[in-house]
């Protein structure tokens, strides 16, 4: 997507039903956008915090410029609201799969998430969680890593919620890990959209960018572990190679499925051999787990107990980067290109292989280079998931920090 697109895309967020009021019509006459509530279950810890714990349809601008259903959960604490209302910070939520079936809201609130929304509640936040543009909504496919559509989901939550409910704060930030960390700083980048709003700040969790730099890491990554095991007679070392490897080809299959959500023309093709087309395309229909899963018994069926096989299995095209439709999303949905204005903090793990502490850095390098206030947290030993788990007291307190600042 040019960025012109971009930039008409997002101005159609502003002349939407959805964004009238907040882009400035000054008539709620003509704010006639839909929306509906129902109870989403929680667990005691949660409900001992939270008054409301619902989910919460809307309307958003989806890349094809078109009016789609979309969901969000919302969590509001117990107690009186402060008097403008509670402030409200958005969480963000790392890789599911582009299947709708992996939304958040289609699922159970349970381990580093359900901590951090327990946390933020009793913070005195509202929870805002949207679960993505086509998460939610079986008609509509999943851009994945989308700039857009990432900061389109959140804004268009945020707005949505603010309206649905009378006791909520237009002062908000956001926090997101992973995809939902490139979610964080799309919002970060588009919030001026939200007229009217407070927009406080950002904090991304190892946030994925450059993402051809990454994969390419990724892969080296898991030969390098890959041969080391081997020399060590490391069975367990070179499961984790072949971990990291199958987690890599998911990603890029899914990163496939948003380039297809965006340009329906897109075919697997262009990105897998076609012997692993037919894995790849359960991009669709299948969440993350699943599909890595599926990758990695590829990957041991290839290799048949021949474990040197593993330097020779192939499934990405060779020259796939240089495919038009790949370089160009790769290129059009990089997070931080341009100067944020409101500030940023990065916390990643230096053990990640996910998304490797190197392309972070980079990130946060060009970020600084543009004037964006950005704070790069490196967290020693930390893997793409501990860096998140381990860490919430420390990330609330980030968002606390951002929220009470002037």
């Amino acid at each position: 997507m040019n960025q012109m697109l971009k930039r008409s895309m997002l101005a159609a967020v502003c002349s939407s039903a959805l964004f009238l009021t907040a882009c400035g019509s000054g008539d709620d006459d003509w704010n006639i956008w839909t929306s509906n509530t129902k109870s989403y279950a929680v667990d005691d810890d949660v409900s001992a915090l939270a008054a409301k714990h619902e989910i919460l349809t809307y309307e958003m601008q989806s890349v094809a410029s078109k009016e789609i259903n979309a969901t969000t959960l919302v969590f509001i604490p117990k107690g009186a609201a402060p008097a403008d209302g509670w402030p409200v910070v958005v969480w963000a939520h790392g890789t599911t799969g582009a299947a709708d079936k992996c939304a958040p809201s289609n699922n159970v609130l349970d381990g580093p998430e359900k901590d951090l929304v327990k946390a933020l509640l009793a913070k005195g936040y509202a929870v805002v969680a949207p679960d993505y543009e086509g998460l939610g909504n079986t008609s509509v496919p999943h851009p994945y890593l989308n700039l857009t559509s990432a900061a389109t989901s959140i804004l268009s939550a945020v707005k949505a919620a603010n309206e649905q409910y009378g006791n909520l704060s237009k002062k908000w930030s956001v926090i997101g890990w992973s995809q939902g960390g490139h979610a964080a700083l799309a919002a970060s980048q588009f919030q001026k959209a939200l007229l009217g709003y407070n927009f406080k700040g950002a904090v991304a969790i190892a946030p994925a960018s450059y993402l051809a730099d990454t994969l390419d890491e990724d892969l080296s990554t898991a030969q390098t572990k890959a041969a080391a095991a081997l020399t060590a007679g490391d069975s367990a070392a070179f499961t984790q190679a072949v971990g990291i490897a199958a987690t890599a080809y998911t990603y890029a299959a899914i990163v496939s499925s948003g380039i297809k959500a965006e340009t329906p023309s897109f075919q697997y093709v262009q990105s897998f051999l076609p012997a692993k087309v037919p894995i790849a395309e359960q991009a669709e229909t299948l969440c993350s787990p699943e599909l890595g899963l599926k990758f990695g018994a590829d990957i041991q069926q290839y290799m048949n107990m021949d474990y040197s096989k593993f330097f020779t299995y192939k499934a990405l095209q060779p020259n796939f980067l240089s495919d038009p439709d790949i370089k160009n999303y790769l290129k059009d949905n990089t997070p931080g290109t341009v100067k944020l204005d409101k500030p940023v903090v990065i916390y990643q793990g230096t053990a990640d292989t996910t998304v490797p502490v190197g392309i972070t850095k980079d990130l946060d390098a060009n970020m600084t280079a543009l004037g964006t206030d950005v704070r790069l947290e490196e967290l020693g030993g930390e893997t793409h998931s501990t860096a998140f788990a381990n860490n919430i007291n420390a990330l609330v307190g980030e968002i606390n920090t951002l929220m009470t600042a002037n």
